[in-house]
């Protein structure tokens, strides 16, 4: 049997058949394509995880940390729950629910001299 192909039968292989011993430019357009596509989504996957963070900075620390804590949570569990957790205890600051958190300001009088 022979296996190689006619003329003609070349002729009406469709463009993106590449011949032997040749560089597959299809196959290179779509894994370019590919890692183009994967890097964007985990570009916009960490920006979106970021949200939480970015609304809690300069807010007081215990906040910051906490919503840090549930942000890595919610990026390594894939779970939802604390990433809306987080984003919540972002969007509320805390010492106007718990006064306690307040940061004490200390005043230095006569005996503390």
């Amino acid at each position: 049997m022979d296996s190689t192909l006619s003329v003609e039968a070349l002729e009406r292989l469709p463009f993106w058949v590449t011949p032997p011993g040749e560089t597959d430019g299809f196959m290179m357009v779509v894994g370019f394509v590919l890692v183009a596509t994967l890097l964007g989504f985990g570009a916009l996957y960490f920006t979106i995880q970021a949200i939480p963070d970015r609304m809690a900075a300069g807010a007081h620390k215990v906040q910051m940390q906490l919503v840090s804590v549930l942000g890595l949570i919610s990026l390594f569990t894939l779970n939802n729950a604390f990433w809306i957790a987080a984003i919540l205890i972002a969007a509320v600051p805390l010492h106007e629910v718990f006064p306690s958190l307040k940061p004490v300001e200390h005043t230095l009088g006569a005996d503390d001299a």
